[in-house]
């Protein structure tokens, strides 16, 4: 089983042609795909997906977050925050799964009252995320769950870097709160599996992950890809990654 995630940097960009976007997406071939800044405009029910869901669209008229699946989905469940988060339940061949979809929020959100100092919506987000992982683990007890999307920070312990070192303790905290393993720690640049950036001349350090409840997958492969074409056409400003699971 395939399970990616993407952001599409606000998907129906002018200058991020979804025709690009979905011609990458047919190629990962995820059987599960975690959207995220996407539209309706990108449909792809032409390219095997049978299910989605889209919660509500945001103040662009878009979608922070949405799932795709080539498996059954056979309940949509409710998120601390619908707009942000999606979640599912997936019956895959290794059986049912929560699938999990969400954006934490990026460093400059000003929050609220728009006075929040960087990091600390963040901060706050990641918080509100781990309390409803665990909120759903308790309303469907045994079900393996995946959480996937734009965390909005780097885990690949390299110098350039994207966070804190406290928003990434937090992070981890409430992973293990939640007995989930994080799988695209990785510096994929360091491993040859992202070129580099055309215009800055350094391959991408990864903030979008896929993370698995421990001890129920064994995982066969971890990957990514460019968020340019082969002839350095930007189909985003984030790179995609997945991961293979039995």
């Amino acid at each position: 089983m395939r399970i990616a995630t993407w952001n599409l940097d606000h998907a129906s960009n002018s200058s991020r042609p979804i025709s690009a976007q979905i011609r990458q997406i047919r190629m990962i071939d995820a059987d599960i795909l975690i959207l995220t800044e996407t539209c309706e405009a990108v449909d792809l029910n032409s390219a095997g997906y049978k299910y989605a869901i889209p919660r509500n669209t945001n103040e662009y008229g878009k979608y922070w977050s949405t799932i795709w699946s080539k498996f059954p989905i056979t309940q949509q469940v409710d998120c601390y925050d619908n707009k942000t988060a999606v979640c599912a339940l997936v019956v895959a061949p290794t059986g049912d799964v929560i699938v999990y979809g969400t954006i934490i929020t990026w460093r400059d959100d000003k929050g609220p009252n728009n006075t929040s100092p960087p990091w600390s919506e963040h901060m706050k987000s990641i918080s509100d995320h781990g309390n409803d992982w665990r909120s759903i683990q308790d309303k469907l007890p045994g079900i393996p769950l995946i959480v996937a999307g734009d965390f909005n920070q780097t885990r690949d312990g390299s110098t350039r870097t994207y966070g804190t070192k406290a928003c990434r303790e937090l992070l981890g905290a409430e992973l293990t709160r939640s007995r989930l393993t994080c799988l695209t720690t990785e510096n994929f640049g360091d491993t040859g599996k992202l070129k580099s950036d055309p215009a800055k001349g350094w391959a991408r350090n990864n903030i979008d992950h896929i993370c698995v409840s421990e001890k129920v997958f064994q995982v066969v492969k971890v990957g990514a890809w460019d968020h340019f074409t082969d002839s350095n056409q930007y189909m985003s400003d984030h790179n995609g990654v997945y991961v293979d699971v039995m």
